[in-house]
């Protein structure tokens, strides 16, 4: 995230609601508000899985138009126990949303996802209809096995250099043998081991991502960074707990819903190819090419989209005028 990036965005809002919600398997999730309290309800849902949400996010949205909720999923974030695995689904998390919604009395709200949130806004959207306003998606994740295949196989050929991080870890070669290796590797490592493995996964994620100059987790974020990949191999080499093509599936259903979807152009996590898929089976959505951009949310001119299409929410009930 740069300053150039943030001045794009509107100016922080303080949270006015701060709070804990128990849900089911023992865990506490985490989720603030910001903005008005009479505005357009619009949930963020972060990527990851385990990735957390952090204030910037708050601020694609209009503070004095749009009632912003910030929700931790399952171990990521500040919600607790931070990075547990047991009971952790997909469909748990998609419960979660519910009870969240239901606890702040809200009928409807609006769903913005990145990533992995695109994923669970495209699911949520189609299990509760009645509940969501719009639907804007930014790089989405499908969730298939071929995109699961594509974050260490197919990508590798386009980023040589920095796979030879991986290499240099003894990680396998043959394909489809990562993430298991990597489960393993998080889960029975010694400390110096998962931190190399922690490391390396984040220099290959901003390769991927095509994030310039990202500077080096500090001693500080480490842990945390640890427990989100755990988490994300917890999700990755079970499926992401969802059936073969589901996230498509489920797009089929939502005709009628207002739906944008942001992509960067040179996206390498979450290639090109896979918002093209996804309009094509969504009716009356609308994607928008976000050139010379990769996955990263804050790049000046997704941003900039971002803040547009949400405006034009307000003003329009719909995303775009075209």
């Amino acid at each position: 995230m740069t300053a150039s990036s943030l001045r794009d965005l509107y100016p922080p809002a303080q949270a006015y609601d701060q709070a804990r919600l128990a849900v089911a398997g023992g865990h506490q999730l985490y989720f603030e508000q910001r903005g008005s309290a009479t505005g357009i309800p619009a949930l963020v849902l972060h990527g990851g899985p385990g990735s957390g949400c952090s204030p910037a996010m708050a601020r694609f949205f209009d503070p004095q138009r749009y009632r912003v909720i910030l929700l931790d999923q399952r171990g990521a974030g500040r919600s607790e126990p931070s990075g547990r695995r047991e009971a952790n689904t997909t469909a748990l998390l998609l419960e979660d949303m519910e009870t969240l919604r239901r606890h702040l009395g809200l009928e409807r709200w609006l769903l913005l996802g990145g990533s992995w949130g695109g994923t669970l806004g495209v699911l949520a959207a189609a299990a509760h209809p009645q509940t969501v306003s719009g639907l804007l998606l930014r790089n989405p994740f499908l969730a298939r096995q071929e995109d699961l295949d594509w974050f260490f196989d197919g990508a590798r050929p386009l980023h040589d250099e920095a796979w030879q991080g991986w290499r240099q870890l003894g990680a396998p070669e043959e394909a489809g043998a990562m993430l298991p290796w990597l489960e393993h590797r998080f889960n029975q490592g010694s400390p110096e081991e998962v931190q190399a493995l922690t490391l390396t996964w984040h220099r290959w994620e901003n390769a991927l991502a095509r994030v310039e100059g990202a500077p080096l987790p500090t001693p500080e974020v480490l842990p945390r960074l640890t427990e989100k990949y755990r988490l994300q191999l917890h999700y990755f080499c079970r499926g992401c707990f969802l059936k073969a093509n589901e996230v498509l599936e489920a797009a089929g259903t939502l005709g009628g819903l207002p739906t944008h979807i942001l992509q960067g152009r040179i996206d390498h996590v979450c290639p090109a190819r896979g918002a093209e898929i996804l309009q094509q089976r969504m009716p009356g959505s609308r994607l928008q090419w976000i050139e010379g951009v990769g996955h990263d949310p804050y790049a000046p001119t997704m941003a900039a989209a971002t803040v547009e299409a949400l405006d034009c929410f307000v003003r329009e009930g719909r995303f775009s005028t075209d």
